[in-house]
């Protein structure tokens, strides 16, 4: 593999690379506004749905293709395919076109958000910068674009309506692809055959990588932690407004000081998630676990109270992003550059599974348990860090012993 782009373009491949998180958050907020404009029950699901698993079937397809193609050039195509597939939808604004629509940027999402992982390492490797501060760096401005994504988007649809604000959204895409494509950002990798000189089948290809423990025990504890964030992703509206008894601004203030903390998560995660991925990955899931019981535990102690739900939220924050740091560079890590498409589909599949999972889950205890969802998810999120840093731990030990 031979990575390269021209001088001079490295950050503005970064911050481009991680600003197309906003055009994402837009697409999605003006969506959502146009499907709640249907006034149909199935409508916003449906949206949701269409965006979410028709990407989550193809990843492992779509991780293999990235490991087999230029993932630049693939980066490309998926840009310029989602400018023409928002556009079409600024046009065609009935339900069918949208969820149609929606599908098509569900498996383009999956596409970009794939190849981008793929692409961190050759942009860090010709900025001269660490793996860790590369994806810190991304972090920190997909947590700024997850913040002003949707703001942007309500701002946009009320200024012009939906057409507009996703034709505005679709000249976000092209204009990613021309700063790609004028980088000459590439990364070329070798074809690899079996020994009839075809291409392994799916299951061959994804083998060795499902055989290495470390890769297995740190994706399976790791997604233990997403299903337990999920549970209380759901239970949250429903903590402010029912169990705190709050408005729509205290959902607003709590939802800052998440994404506030988010961005001190990623420039805190420094050269510590270089040199000790690991261990800020587990700790950071056993910090997010804490914050979660300790919020389930307030009425148990009689400390209910928009401020204590706001401070856990700011540390939650900041650990989350701390762990996205460390995820990616570990995972970046522990592969061959040739094998970072496979490894993205396979956390990404599982990680989404889990979310779904625990969004139904979350589900069974709203809106009046709130407080127990917190607590249940706490729990899992403390025991699937420690449980997961043990395993892993193990297994690196185990490693080494047999290298010997």
């Amino acid at each position: 593999m031979e990575p390269t782009f021209r001088r001079g373009w490295g950050w503005l491949l970064l911050v481009a690379l991680a600003v197309s998180t906003v055009g994402d958050e837009i697409t999605l907020i003006t969506l959502m506004f146009r499907t709640a404009g249907e006034q149909a029950a199935f409508a916003v699901p449906a949206l949701l749905i269409a965006q979410l698993v028709p990407g989550l079937i193809a990843v492992p397809y779509i991780g293999r293709l990235i490991d087999h193609r230029d993932a630049g050039r693939l980066l490309i195509f998926a840009s310029v395919a989602q400018g023409l597939v928002v556009a079409a939808m600024a046009f065609q604004p009935d339900m069918v076109a949208t969820v149609i629509g929606a599908t098509l940027l569900g498996l383009l999402f999956a596409v970009s958000g794939t190849a981008t992982f793929a692409l961190i390492p050759v942009v860090a490797q010709g900025l001269g910068v660490t793996l860790a501060r590369a994806n810190g760096g991304l972090e920190f401005i997909r947590s700024a674009g997850m913040l002003a994504g949707p703001a942007a988007g309500g701002l946009l649809v009320a200024w012009g309506g939906t057409g507009k604000a996703l034709l505005i959204d679709a000249a976000s895409f092209v204009m990613l692809a021309a700063i790609i494509w004028l980088s000459g950002l590439r990364r070329m990798v070798a074809a690899t055959a079996d020994q009839d000189g075809k291409p392994p089948s799916l299951l061959a290809d994804y083998r060795p990588l499902l055989r290495n423990r470390r890769i297995t025990v740190m994706t399976g504890a790791l997604t233990l932690g997403v299903f337990a964030t999920a549970i209380a992703d759901v239970a949250f509206v429903f903590l402010v407004t029912v169990a705190l008894r709050a408005g729509p601004a205290a959902l607003g203030a709590l939802t800052a000081c998440w994404a506030a903390g988010m961005l001190v998560g990623a420039v805190a995660a420094g050269e510590t998630a270089q040199r000790r991925p690991s261990a800020v990955a587990f700790s950071t899931a056993i910090l997010m676990g804490v914050t979660m019981l300790v919020i389930g535990a307030m009425p148990y102690f009689g400390a209910e109270s928009l401020v204590g739900v706001g401070l856990a939220f700011a540390i939650g924050g900041a650990a989350n992003s701390a762990h996205n740091v460390a995820v990616r560079t570990l995972l970046q890590m522990e592969t061959p550059a040739g094998a970072h498409g496979r490894v993205a589909a396979i956390y990404v599949t599982a990680t989404r599974s889990a979310t779904i999972t625990g969004f139904l889950v979350g589900g069974l205890f709203v809106p009046a348990s709130s407080y127990d969802a917190y607590l249940l998810a706490g729990l899992l999120g403390v025991v699937a860090g420690i449980a997961g840093w043990w395993l892993f731990s193990a297994s690196s030990a185990k490693s080494n012993m047999s290298s010997r």
